[in-house]
C-alpha cells in the first residue's frame, strides 16, 4: 500500500504529511532515491529540495564500509589484501592512528561481481586522485584505529549511512585481557577490558549509532570477520564454536545477537584468497540503499569540492562557485533564496560526511572540505604513548597533558609544527623529483599552522576539546584519579542533595566528555579547583555554580549528578529552585546530545537505593538502581523494592526526591 502511494505521488510525497512518519522514510528513499537526511528536514527545506530536484538530478551509487575492532586485530591488513597489495606491503603495515578514510577506492564490477581497485592518477599539482566516471558504483572504506585514545573521533563517522565490518582476532581468547600497551588502556575507562568486552562495545556502538528497535526501520548491515584462522593459531574448533562464544559475551536480555549471522560471518587466513568475503562486500555495496538522486547543482558542488581539495582544506562559503537557481518557495516569501539553497546543500553534505559545516555564529563563514585532514589534525594531538615519538616539548608539559588532558598551546604548536615540517620535507622531495619550483610547497593548504583557530573552533563544536588561552582541555586524554579530598568534601557536607542517576541502555564513553565540554562553556559555570588544580578527572568533573558545587560523574552505564553546599561548619538548606535549574540545564544538554544519534539514546532517571560510602562519586548502580517510576507514588519511608529479602533496608523517598524535579 505504501509503495503504491509513493509511486503515485513521486517527489510530491516529500511535502505530504505522511513524511512525518519516520517509519516510511526507508521506503521513500529506496523507491525514489531521496537521501534519508532530506526526509528528516523541515517542510520548507523539503519543498526547496523538490523544486531543485524537479529541475534535474544526478544519480550516484556510493557505498561506505566501516572497519572496526580491537587494535592489532588485522583491520588494515584486511584492507590491504582486498587492494591486492604485495606480501612485502602487507608486512610493512603499521597500526592505524585514529581513522583513515579511503575515499572511493573500489569500483563495483558487475560482470565479475567483484571489487576493482580504482587507479590513481596525478594531476598538474602532483596530487593523487581517483579516476572518476559519473555512472560508476563506488565503495569507500574507513579504517578505524583500535587504540582507546582514538575512540573520541569515531563519533564523527559512525553513521547509519554505512555497513560495518567488525574484525575479531581468533587467536585470542575472548576472556583474555587485552595488553594495555597494545590499546593504551592504562588509566583509561577501558583499563582491564578483555577481547570479548571490545567486541560487545563495538556491537553496542553500531546499534546505538545506527540501529533501531522499530521492525519497519532499516537495520545496519554488520559483517564479522575472524582473522588468524590458521590451524595452530585460532582458539576455536570451528566457525560455529566462535559464533556461540561471541553470543555468550552479549548482555542478557539483548537484541545484539541479530548482528551475529552465519551468512555474514567470515573466517580468513593469510594464505587463502578472500573471494567469498569480497563477494559479500560486492553484494552489500550493490544494494539500492546506496543509490541516491540529488539535484544536479549539488552534484556539481561535489565536483567543486574534489577540485578545490587539491589546494584548499577550509573553504569560505563566499568562495563557493556552484550556481544555485533561486527557489520559488523562498522568493515568494521574500527570503534570500541563494543563501537558503547553499545552506540546504551544505547541510546535506555535512550529514553525508563529505564536509564539516555548522550554521552557527563563529563557524558559518567556512566549511572543512577535507575531513581526513581534520581527523589527522585531531589524531596528532591525541596520540597514545605508542605514537608519541619524535615530537619536541617540555617533559613536564607532556606529563601534565597525558595525565590531566590539559594541552598547553605552546605544546600544541610544536605538535602541529612537527607534522608540518614532515609534510614540508615530503613535498620538497617530490618537487625535486618532478622538478617543480621550490616556492610551490611553502604555503601548502595541508599545513596545520595556518588554520589553528578554525581547527580548534570546529573541534570544540564537536565536543572534542575546550579552547583556552594558554591551555586547551582534551577530555579523552584525562587519566587523572580523584584526590581523597573530593569525596571527603561531600562526606563532611551537611547540606547536599541525593545523587540523581541517569541510567543508559548503552553509554558511549565520549558522551560524558561532551557533557563536560558543554558545561565548561556554560555561563557562570566554573571548574572547581582542588589544591590549585582543576577538579577534572577521568570519570568525574566538579563545577562551582553560584556558590554550589556541582558533581558530575560517569560509570560504565550511568551519568550521575549531585549538588553540594560546601560551606564548612554551617547547615545551609539547598535552594530547590537553584538545584532544579542546574538539573534542567544538565538534562537539556543530555537530551540534545541523545537526540543526535540515529536512534535516540535512551536513558532512565532515578536514584541509587542507598549511598555507597566507599565510592561516593561514580557509584556502581548495578543491582541498586531505582527508577523514578519505582518511587513515584511513595513519599516517605518504605522497604527498598530491590532488597525485600537479602540485604533488606529502607529508603526515604521524600529525601531522595527533595531537591529534584521528579
Amino acid at each position: 500500500m505504501y509503495d503504491l502511494f509513493i509511486d503515485r505521488l513521486q517527489l510530491a510525497i516529500l511535502t505530504h504529511c505522511t513524511v512525518s512518519d519516520g517509519g516510511i522514510h526507508d521506503r521513500i528513499s529506496k523507491r525514489l532515491g531521496v537521501p534519508r537526511e532530506v526526509l528528516r528536514w523541515d517542510q520548507e527545506a523539503r519543498e526547496r529540495y523538490v523544486e531543485y530536484a524537479n529541475r534535474g538530478t544526478q544519480t550516484v551509487h556510493h557505498a561506505r564500509g566501516m572497519i572496526v575492532g580491537c587494535a592489532w586485530a588485522g583491520k588494515t591488513t584486511l584492507l590491504k589484501r582486498l587492494l591486492g597489495c604485495t606480501e612485502k606491503e602487507i608486512e610493512e603495515v603499521k597500526s592505524t592512528e585514529g581513522l583513515e578514510v579511503h575515499e572511493e577506492i573500489f569500483e563495483l564490477c558487475d560482470e565479475e561481481k567483484s571489487l576493482k581497485a580504482r587507479r590513481k592518477y596525478k594531476d598538474q599539482n602532483n596530487v593523487e586522485s581517483n579516476s572518476e566516471k559519473l555512472d560508476s558504483k563506488t565503495l569507500t572504506f574507513f579504517d578505524f584505529g583500535g587504540q582507546a585514545a582514538y575512540y573520541a573521533c569515531h563519533q564523527i563517522y559512525l553513521t547509519g549511512r554505512a555497513f560495518y565490518v567488525v574484525v575479531v582476532d581468533s587467536s585470542k581468547r575472548l576472556d583474555q585481557k587485552v595488553d594495555e600497551k597494545v590499546c593504551d588502556q592504562d588509566g583509561s575507562v577501558f583499563s582491564g577490558w578483555t577481547y570479548g568486552d571490545y567486541f560487545v562495545f563495538w556491537l553496542k556502538s553500531i546499534h546505538t549509532y545506527c540501529g533501531s528497535d522499530n521492525e519497519n526501520d532499516q537495520k545496519p548491515v554488520v559483517l564479522i570477520v575472524a582473522t588468524h584462522w590458521e590451524e595452530g593459531l585460532r582458539q576455536f574448533k570451528d566457525k560455529n564454536e566462535l559464533m556461540d562464544s561471541l553470543r555468550d559475551q552479549l548482555p542478557k536480555p539483548s537484541n545484539l545477537s541479530q548482528y551475529i549471522r552465519y551468512d555474514r560471518f567470515h573466517c580468513i587466513q593469510l594464505s587463502v584468497p578472500l573471494h567469498n568475503l569480497e563477494r559479500s562486500f560486492y553484494e552489500i555495496a550493490c544494494d539500492q540503499q546506496w543509490k541516491e538522486s540529488i539535484p544536479k547543482e549539488w552534484f556539481f558542488f561535489q565536483i567543486e569540492i574534489n577540485q578545490k581539495k587539491h589546494y584548499k582544506r577550509i573553504l569560505k562559503v563566499s568562495e563557493i562557485t556552484t550556481d544555485l537557481p533561486e527557489s520559488t518557495a523562498d522568493s515568494q516569501k521574500g527570503l534570500n533564496e541563494i543563501s537558503k539553497g547553499k545552506l540546504d546543500m551544505l547541510r546535506y553534505y555535512h550529514d553525508a560526511g563529505k564536509v564539516l559545516y555548522f550554521d552557527e555564529n563563529g563557524l558559518n563563514e567556512g566549511l572543512i572540505i577535507d575531513i581526513q585532514w581534520f581527523i589527522d589534525a585531531f589524531k596528532h594531538i591525541i596520540k597514545d604513548r605508542l605514537h608519541f615519538t619524535g615530537i619536541p616539548g617540555n617533559e613536564e608539559d607532556w606529563d601534565e597533558y597525558y595525565k590531566s588532558g590539559y594541552l598547553r598551546n605552546t605544546l600544541l604548536i610544536k605538535i602541529w609544527k612537527s607534522k608540518d615540517d614532515k609534510l614540508c620535507e615530503m613535498l620538497k622531495k617530490e618537487n625535486e623529483k618532478y622538478k617543480i619550483k621550490m616556492g610551490s610547497f611553502r604555503f601548502d593548504a595541508r599545513y596545520l599552522k595556518y588554520h589553528q583557530e578554525s581547527l580548534l573552533n570546529f573541534m570544540q563544536r564537536l565536543g572534542l576539546l575546550v579552547v583556552g588561552e594558554e591551555s586547551h582541555y582534551v577530555p579523552c586524554m584525562n587519566r587523572k584519579e580523584m584526590e581523597p579530598a573530593v569525596p571527603d568534601l561531600i562526606r563532611r557536607s551537611e547540606s547536599k542533595s541525593s545523587v540523581l542517576v541517569y541510567q543508559f541502555t548503552f553509554l558511549p564513553f565520549f558522551f560524558f566528555f561532551r557533557l563536560v565540554v558543554a558545561c565548561m562553556q556554560e555561563e557562570n559555570w566554573k571548574v572547581l579547583k582542588t589544591h590549585g588544580t582543576p577538579s577534572l578527572y577521568k570519570d568525574a568533573a566538579l563545577f562551582l555554580v553560584e556558590g554550589y558545587t556541582v558533581v558530575l560523574s560517569v560509570t560504565k552505564e550511568s551519568i550521575q549528578l549531585q549538588i553540594v553546599h560546601p560551606k564548612k561548619g554551617c547547615i545551609l538548606e539547598l535552594d530547590n529552585y537553584k538545584t532544579q535549574e542546574i538539573q534542567e540545564r544538565v538534562e537539556n544538554i543530555l537530551y540534545d546530545f541523545a537526540g543526535k544519534f540515529h536512534r535516540k539514546l535512551l536513558f532512565t532517571r532515578g536514584f541509587r537505593c542507598r549511598v555507597d560510602d566507599k565510592n561516593l562519586i561514580a557509584m556502581d548502580i548495578n543491582g541498586h538502581f531505582l527508577s523514578e517510576e519505582d518511587i513515584q507514588k511513595d513519599d516517605g519511608e518504605m522497604i527498598c523494592p530491590l532488597h525485600t529479602v537479602i540485604d533488606q533496608h529502607s529508603i526515604n523517598t521524600k529525601e531522595l526526591k527533595r531537591y529534584w524535579k521528579i
